[in-house]
């Protein structure tokens, strides 16, 4: 059983390596657009327009237009990043 002092370390370390890892995330989640247009779209996904286009067109990217103008839901390019990561299987993968 864990003193006092040893529980509030535990307690502290806990916390500390989550805000570590969360709060970066976080900060720029609070403080980013939420919608964005397809240039903006293009740059974050690192894709040219005609494959935004093929990705929207074909369902896979959810968008919102008003008139002319399209937009797209930060969360949802992160879904779909999300979606289609790929996890090497061993140190000895090639991309």
């Amino acid at each position: 059983m864990p003193t006092k002092e040893e529980y509030q370390e535990i307690v502290t370390k806990a916390v500390n390596k989550a805000i570590e890892r969360d709060l970066p995330r976080l900060v720029r989640k609070a403080t980013r657009k939420r919608f964005l247009n397809t240039e903006e779209a293009m740059e974050l996904l690192g894709c040219s327009r005609k494959h935004l286009y093929y990705l929207r067109s074909q369902g896979k990217l959810p968008f919102s237009k008003e008139g002319k103008k399209i937009y797209y839901d930060i969360e949802d390019i992160e879904a779909f990043m999300e979606k289609h990561k790929v996890e090497p299987v061993e140190a000895g993968y090639e991309e």
